[in-house]
């Protein structure tokens, strides 16, 4: 179980996150709670130190795909992974975005659904040579046939 937040870049990802993030841990967890945080630095670098130490995952898609790799690895493995948080902590908007890229691309890693997906990639990308050559010769043939239906237009019309 960790907070997760995704975004189209890192950058974009942290900065919805560094003040929330921050606010959070010291505002609540240490101070509301009494549990207090490893990191005696300033609230906006408290999400450093977290992404730093793997307590949280902020950043892309990848990111969090290549996170979840690493955890379980470290573990030796584990049955599911849960986001940690649902506070908003970013505009609501992000929130939701991120919860979308967690759906669109990081879930489908692991439940195996884009294989096809990217089978079908890897073998197209393989014949692209050939599909550039195929579709060059058909616009070859079709100016052909184009050009010579012009032609007998052109010559009935006299």
């Amino acid at each position: 179980v960790l907070p997760v937040h995704l975004a189209e870049s890192r950058a974009e990802a942290i900065k919805d996150m560094r003040l929330g993030a921050g606010q959070f841990n010291r505002e609540y967890l240490e101070e509301t709670l009494g549990r207090p945080l490893e990191f005696e630095g300033p609230t906006e670098k408290i999400l450093d130190y977290l992404m730093d130490t793997g307590q949280w995952i902020i950043g892309t898609p990848d990111d969090c795909v290549e996170a979840i790799h690493r955890l379980a690895e470290r573990s030796g493995g584990f049955g599911g992974f849960l986001i940690g948080f649902t506070q908003d902590l970013a505009p609501r908007e992000k929130v939701l975005r991120s919860y979308e890229l967690m759906a669109r691309y990081v879930m489908p890693h692991f439940q195996g659904s884009l294989a096809g997906l990217q089978g079908s990639n890897q073998w197209a990308r393989g014949r692209a040579d050939h599909t550039r050559e195929a579709m060059a010769q058909a616009v070859d043939v079709a100016k052909e046939t184009y050009e010579s239906r012009g032609e007998r237009v052109r010559s009935s019309a006299r």
